[in-house]
């Protein structure tokens, strides 16, 4: 009765009339949840990071210059600040800032901190054991800020290269919460200050990507019956600054990008768009644009309400977590890192597999090991409970019988020990094609990250690039995989 679930419930492929086309596992769209697409009646986007992409490492370099110059000038830090450079291997997604001790922390699917960085430095697991222990971290409490969109990442070099300043004595009077604070300060100023902006939309060449299959993906979409919108923490000016330099003149029959929306919001305030009911005011001289706003304003507006709309974004807090909790909307991640992601596994197929091969041999080795240690144990009681009672040689056979299972356990358990060194060998290599510090966004080992069980509990699906749902038929559905409990998989 081998996967009788599955078997019962087959998942439907992507397409299943004629030859079956394979598709590029960076064009996929990976569901999580069953969508059906035929009830969906309107789809909504953030902009940046979900219809808009820029360039790395040049924006994180901006963002990252223009906070240093907002730290020196406004809040007296040292000159030699502008001569460091932003690193952007430094850090990835799904971390979490620990304020309070100056530390960056990677969690796992249980929230405790499964790696760390002091500054720049590494923490070893004894470092991490005795700051935070074996048990889980509320990272909504105290000075902790979770890095949850590309955006970030810059804030997370810069709080390193300052932490490492403080204890080099090279900042006297601060401390690390304080640094934080100042931190959090320049790096949202840099982005809300308009200066930076500006920047972006005098060098959009420079800044931002440019996908050509965007416009299509849109109108494959808008041509199916669906209401297009767009909800964007950005002002107008900017919002309308980067969509006309992507949309602008790509379709004759759309000459200009709001002709692909029914609707656009800017200055939202996620997550606050989904949890107040802030007032919407409408934009002087645009067609169906608005200022502010909340969720259900909006579902007014569309006439389309909870499972109704489709919602697609880059932020899992602001834009998945909280229109998923909220107003139930369905929900898909938008993840850029996603194709580089399955580039690396794809080219560490090999590797990984030797990897599984290694852990299960492991495993049995040490299931092995363990049987043959409680046979060892019993051997030992019954020679002592019948040494009064028999003879001379039936204690010299339970002797020679021991014997045999010492060795056969010393042996299991120097497999158990060589296998656990190549694994973890093999672990680090695989690990660092990722990244060198931190590995892997989703996994962390045999673990799941906070950042891939965020995705699991409230998206409804993720993929790499919004062009990818061309690919997608508007009229069908994404179906998830079967989800099975441990005993349905025998």
């Amino acid at each position: 009765m081998k996967n009788i679930i599955p078997s019962l419930l087959p998942v439907p492929r992507f397409i299943e009339q004629g030859e079956q086309v394979h598709l590029p596992h960076a064009r996929m769209v990976f569901p999580l949840r069953n969508i059906h697409f035929r009830d969906v009646r309107a789809v909504g986007f953030d902009m940046d990071y979900t219809l808009s992409h820029y360039k790395s490492p040049e924006i994180e370099e901006l963002a990252y210059c223009h906070s240093v110059r907002l730290l020196v000038a406004e809040k007296g830090y040292p000159a030699w600040l502008l001569d460091t450079h932003f690193d952007p291997a430094f850090a990835i997604r799904g971390l979490v800032l620990d304020g309070a001790r100056g530390n960056l922390l990677k969690l796992d699917s249980a929230r405790q901190v499964v790696r760390a960085c002091h500054g720049s430095r590494p923490l070893t697991r004894e470092e991490v054991d005795a700051v935070y222990g074996r048990r889980r971290l509320v990272s909504r409490a105290g000075a902790y800020r979770s890095i949850d969109t590309l955006f970030e990442i810059p804030e997370c070099h810069l709080y390193a290269v300052l932490v490492d300043a403080l204890d080099r004595g090279d900042l006297p009077g601060l401390d690390f919460l304080g640094i934080f604070q100042d931190v959090r300060w320049a790096i949202d100023s840099a982005h809300r200050n308009g200066v930076m902006k500006a920047e972006i939309l005098a060098n959009r060449d420079l800044y931002i990507l440019r996908d050509p299959d965007l416009p299509t993906a849109l109108d494959r979409w808008k041509r199916a019956g669906k209401k297009l919108f767009v909800v964007s923490n950005s002002e107008w000016t900017f919002t309308e600054g980067v969509l006309s330099f992507l949309l602008d003149g790509q379709d004759p029959a759309r000459p200009l990008w709001t002709d692909y929306f029914d609707l656009v919001v800017v200055s939202s305030r996620k997550p606050v768009f989904f949890l107040e009911t802030q007032p919407a005011e409408p934009l002087p001289g645009q067609k169906a644009a608005y200022s502010g706003g909340n969720a259900l304003w909006m579902e007014e507006l569309l006439d389309a309400r909870g499972e109704e709309i489709l919602y697609v974004g880059d932020h899992i807090y602001g834009d998945i977590l909280r229109s998923k909790k909220n107003v139930s909307w369905h929900t898909m991640l938008l993840i850029p890192e996603l194709a580089w992601q399955l580039e690396q596994l794809e080219e560490q197929a090999t590797e990984l597999q030797e990897f599984l091969r290694l852990e299960s041999a492991r495993r049995k080795s040490e299931i092995r090991a363990s049987l043959l240690e409680n046979l060892y144990e019993r051997n030992r009681e019954h020679r002592h409970l019948l040494a009064p009672v028999v003879s001379h040689e039936a204690l010299q056979a339970l002797d020679l019988e021991a014997g045999a299972m010492k060795g056969e356990i010393d042996a299991s358990r120097k497999a158990t020990q060589l296998q656990a060194q190549e694994i973890m060998r093999l672990d680090a290599r695989l690990e660092s094609t990722f990244n060198a510090r931190w590995g892997s966004i989703f996994r962390d080992g045999y673990e799941q990250t906070r950042f891939a069980d965020q995705i699991q509990t409230y998206a409804c699906a993720y993929t790499g690039r919004i062009s990818n749902l061309y690919l997608v038929d508007p009229s069908t559905a994404l179906y998830a995989p079967v989800p099975t409990l441990p005993h349905e998989r025998i």
